[in-house]
């Protein structure tokens, strides 16, 4: 029986229209040749804890062309990298008045996740965010999935998880979890509706 849910965050709990590097292409003509080798390299070790994003831009932005500071840098990145999926939210909050766990599950650096769970407000939606940088592995990872089991008390065989990325649904499965993988809004509410029929 199911009784807690994992939620992905980025395209599945959070709408996103532009991913950052393309917003910074197209309202202040920083081209992705200029970023990707920053997001294919020193961003992934920030989104495990290894790095710090704050101190590794401050060695990148002035070579990108931004013209302000960091912090105005990751003001840009934060508040417009997504919108609350409202018809989600109206779920899983109705779940859990019924006693359901749900978590949020992100593949995120620390600045980000803070920003999330405090100024985006999604500290209110979810028992526990379960976020990379604090982890010290992606959802991709083994490691991820066996520090929810083994550190926060997570029952496979309980959880269901929602996810966007199929190697991530992929390694949780390995790991005991039921997996759903996130399309639309119409398949995810036509797929709740059938793991909780008495609840929704």
């Amino acid at each position: 029986m199911i009784n807690s849910l994992i939620i992905d965050g980025d395209g599945v709990a959070i709408l996103r229209d532009k991913r950052f590097s393309d917003r910074l292409a197209s309202e202040y003509g920083i081209m992705r040749d200029k970023t990707a080798p920053f997001f294919s390299d020193v961003f992934r070790d920030c989104t495990i804890g290894k790095k710090d994003l704050r101190k590794e831009l401050e060695r990148y932005y002035r070579s990108w062309g931004w013209k302000g500071t960091v912090d105005e840098l990751l003001h840009f990145w934060f508040s417009k990298e997504g919108s609350h999926n409202k018809e989600m939210l109206a779920m899983l909050t109705k779940l859990r008045s019924s006693g359901i766990k749900v978590y949020l599950a992100t593949d995120n650096e620390k600045y980000r996740t803070d920003y999330i769970v405090n100024e985006f407000g999604y500290g209110k939606y979810f028992d526990s965010v379960f976020s990379s940088a604090y982890i010290g592995f992606r959802k991709e990872d083994a490691g991820f999935w066996e520090h929810l089991t083994i550190h926060k008390g997570v029952i496979p065989s309980e959880t269901l998880v929602w996810d966007d990325e199929q190697e991530n649904l992929d390694m949780s499965c390995k790991h005991g979890f039921t997996a759903e993988r996130f399309t639309d809004m119409e398949n995810f509410v036509r797929t709740m509706k059938n793991y909780f029929t008495r609840l929704l």
